[in-house]
Formats: structure tokens, C-alpha cells, sequence
């Protein structure tokens, strides 16, 4: 069973090709995963797809596939940023960006102590 992803970037496949290929594209989990990743011309002369496969690599990978899937899109997502603006996009509330294992650590929102809203100056 493979797991699959896309993101479509828009510039010409040469371009992404070539950046998708230079050293620092951050895209670690995708290469030391067995990844196949595809090329191909959006529809309608939009950009270029990327299409990455992920292979299973037996059955502790088999556990482990929703998280390198997100992983994957992850990367996607800060790869089409840094190709398309140059920049990945940061807020004060999550400097690193949105990933997957920051929405691990989230806890449902509760009422602040009384400590904390003092502290807070409330």
C-alpha cells in the first residue's frame, strides 16, 4: 500500500525540477523515506504537480505512515512556499511554521489560572 501526495507549485517544471534538487529545498523526510516524486504539467498551464509516493518500508513503517504522510505534506507545503515567494510565511504564535507535530502537542483550549492571569496582567 503506498501513501500518496500532491501540491501544485506555480512555475515551470524546469524551474521546480531544478529547485526541488538543490541542496537546501528542506524536504529531508521525503528523501530518506523510499519516495518516488513526479514532475508533471498542472492542467490549464498552471504551474507543475508534484506527486510523492511513499512507500512502506515493512511493518514498523506500517505504524508509522500517518506521520510521515504528514510529514510529507508538510514539506510540500514550505517547498511551494519557498518556490513561489521565496520566503516561508511565520506568526508570532508558531515561529516554526505550521507542522504536523506542533498540532500533536495542542491541548483544548481551558480557562487560565488565576497565576497565569496575573501574570498576564488581567
Amino acid at each position: 500500500m503506498t501513501n500518496r501526495t500532491a501540491i501544485t507549485v506555480l512555475r515551470p517544471r524546469e524551474e521546480v525540477r531544478r529547485l526541488w534538487e538543490s541542496a537546501d529545498r528542506g524536504t529531508d523526510h521525503i528523501r530518506s523515506a523510499k519516495a518516488r516524486v513526479r514532475f508533471t504539467d498542472a492542467p490549464g498551464d498552471r504551474g507543475t504537480e508534484i506527486h510523492v509516493e511513499l512507500e512502506p518500508a515493512g511493518l514498523m513503517q506500517k505504524v508509522k505512515r500517518p506521520l510521515r504522510l504528514a510529514e510529507a505534506k508538510d514539506e510540500l507545503r514550505r517547498f511551494k512556499q519557498l518556490a513561489e515567494t521565496g520566503v516561508i510565511p511565520r506568526s508570532d504564535g508558531a515561529p516554526e511554521g505550521e507542522r504536523f507535530s506542533r498540532k500533536l502537542k495542542q491541548r483544548p483550549a481551558q480557562p487560565l489560572a488565576d497565576a497565569e492571569l496575573e501574570k498576564a496582567g488581567a
